[in-house]
């Protein structure tokens, strides 16, 4: 009888350190979105926006995506970035690598 209090004690003990480790759902979420003349992205978390990008980043002006795959492969990239804990930069080499068509238009 004696050892049944000590063990209930520690399984207790033992639930309640087990629910504070818990990790709370922290899920992120891609949503593409239509824009006049392509597509942007957002990046949500718990239906709150923390990033809304509706141009191609890393490039000077107001230039969407040509197509959602673009887009979703570039919000895939800064998802990536937010769950390692780095900064969700995008640069123009990335763009490159990934293959995104940023039709920058030349001056005359």
């Amino acid at each position: 009888m004696r050892m049944t209090k000590p063990f209930w004690k520690l399984l207790v003990a033992t639930g309640l350190f087990l629910m504070a480790c818990q990790k709370t759902n922290n899920l992120l979420y891609i949503r593409i979105t239509k824009q006049k003349t392509g597509y942007g992205y957002q990046i949500l978390k718990d239906k709150n926006k923390l990033i809304d990008q509706p141009f191609i980043p890393a490039i000077q002006g107001e230039i969407a995506f040509k197509d959602s795959l673009q887009a979703r492969r570039t919000a895939e990239l800064v998802l990536k970035k937010i769950e390692k804990s780095s900064i969700p930069r995008i640069s123009v080499n990335e763009l490159d690598s990934m293959n995104i068509d940023c039709d920058i238009p030349k001056l005359p």
